[in-house]
């Protein structure tokens, strides 16, 4: 279901994923229904959020501009959080998972576990326990039903502004208020794209 968003080619020794969502570049990219009835739908309704918002995430969390002048998540993102000392903090996109996963075990050999990793930008320090290898978490599947897992165990007393605020910034309200009205703004811009 996920291969409605997702397609991947092989472009002579290189190969590229494609994620589709063109949803912010055209408003014919997709059905009303194919968002939905994709692994990011099942993932949003079993976290209990719309499947807008779950999107929103991952493309305010991993999302870059591409080449056609659209911007959506890339899974092979990793995001050094400081507090890492010798190692600079920022995102870093790799062009394949297999560089992306050669990177992850150098940060991790080097005792670098504040590092958030996928589509969803899941932290490893935090989340690591939810998979079998740390490096599962570059697999898009398995970031994204760890980040709905953790959705779903955020949500309390249907606050969704309190579960996306705790997502990016349990322990700083104001950051994650800060958070959620990007969210919002990405989460409009995919309803109205699909409607």
């Amino acid at each position: 279901m996920l291969h409605f968003l997702m397609t991947v080619y092989d472009d002579g020794m290189k190969k590229h994923l494609i994620l589709a969502f063109s949803l912010l570049v055209s408003q014919r990219a997709f059905p009303d229904a194919v968002l939905a009835n994709s692994f990011w739908g099942e993932a949003a309704k079993y976290a209990g959020i719309n499947v807008a918002t779950l999107y929103g995430i991952a493309v305010h969390e991993s999302g870059m501009h591409w080449s056609d002048g659209s911007f959506r998540p890339w899974p092979w993102t990793l995001n050094v959080n400081k507090g890492n000392e010798g190692v600079q903090a920022g995102p870093r996109r790799y062009a394949s998972r297999q560089a992306a996963e050669a990177a992850l075990v150098d940060l991790i050999k080097k005792g670098i576990r504040n590092v958030d990793v996928g589509i969803m930008q899941v932290n490893l320090h935090w989340h690591a326990d939810k998979v079998e290898k740390e490096t599962d978490l570059l697999d898009p599947r398995t970031n994204i039903r760890v980040a709905a897992d953790y959705l779903k165990d955020l949500k309390t007393n249907r606050n969704i502004t309190k579960t996306v605020s705790d997502y990016h910034s349990p322990s700083n309200p104001v950051k994650g208020i800060d958070y959620v009205g990007k969210i919002k703004r990405y989460e409009k811009i995919i309803n109205e794209k699909i409607k």
